[in-house]
């Protein structure tokens, strides 16, 4: 004799089992969604200031490393050479948070308009990358007023989850920076 009772059972097992597979598989895809449209994901901070001297003065304080620590608020300390490709160590000191030392790559320098730097979290791409870049831009036909741009672009899957400190911290430091950067520049002596 046939027990039907244990094929019933065993069809509905193979069901749960199924069903387990499909709804169990449904989260792991969202997450794997979320994870990789993180990575996509971007933040800016972004600030600017006039200053009152040549873009070479401005640029000069801006390429002279060794004085950071003298008039710098948010890099108070930065060492190597300034050129394309060269690793550079700088320290950064955000407001209301610990200062951090990073290792970032050159990816640009404009001699007198623009230097950029890119720092990535453990050296691992989409992570969190950070890209630096300063740039100056004389204003009108006027070579002693300079238009200072400071901002930095953040990309990667960790960068949602600290996207309230970049605000709260860092575009408080880059503007303090900024000020910084200005009274220096202003000054006769540069």
């Amino acid at each position: 004799m046939y027990n039907t009772t244990r094929k019933s059972c065993i069809c509905i097992n193979m069901v749960s089992i199924k069903r387990a597979i499909i709804f169990g598989s449904i989260p792991a895809a969202v997450v794997l969604v979320v994870i990789l449209l993180a990575a996509f994901y971007v933040k800016e901070v972004y600030t600017q200031i006039d200053i009152q001297a040549p873009n070479e003065r401005v640029w000069h304080i801006l390429t002279n490393f060794t004085d950071f620590y003298e008039w710098n608020p948010f890099i108070d300390q930065a060492s190597g050479e300034i050129r394309q490709g060269a690793i550079v160590t700088i320290h950064l000191q955000p407001i209301n948070t610990q200062g951090m030392t990073i290792d970032p790559t050159i990816t640009k320098v404009e001699s007198n308009h623009e230097l950029r730097w890119l720092g990535r979290f453990g050296g691992i791409p989409r992570l969190f990358d950070g890209e630096h870049i300063l740039t100056i831009e004389s204003i009108g036909n006027n070579h002693n007023l300079t238009h200072f741009i400071q901002r930095e672009v953040y990309r990667g899957v960790l960068v949602p989850f600290y996207a309230f400190q970049l605000d709260t911290s860092y575009r408080p430091a880059f503007e303090a920076m900024n000020h910084a950067l200005k009274m220096k520049s202003e000054r006769t002596n540069g």
